[in-house]
């Protein structure tokens, strides 16, 4: 199922639609990081480099939690469970998101 959300781009409004599942994992990365919805469209839409803003979001989203399953694999040395991933780490919780841009 997809939703849509309005976004705020620096001097434009726009519609964003994506599945349900990549917007909870937005959601969850906007927590971690402390960061607001538009604040990290217009992050992702600075960056994107030519990919659609829709396309830009899930690959940021994949990279953000492919890179903390690394470092929780590093940190304990084995496969991370989905409850390891969601626990906080304030130790990576800024180098996780801005390794990104």
């Amino acid at each position: 199922m997809k939703a849509k959300r309005n976004i705020q781009l620096v001097n434009v409004r726009t519609s964003v639609v994506l599945e349900t599942a990549i917007w909870d994992a937005v959601g969850e990365i906007l927590l971690r990081e402390n960061l607001d919805l538009n604040g990290f469209c217009q992050m992702v839409d600075k960056r994107r480099r030519g990919f659609n803003l829709t396309s830009a979001i899930r690959v940021v989203v994949v990279i953000y939690y492919r890179t903390l399953a690394h470092e929780q694999q590093q940190f304990s040395g084995a496969t991370p469970s989905l409850k390891q991933l969601n626990a906080p780490d304030p130790e990576c919780r800024q180098s996780r998101f801005y390794l990104l841009f």
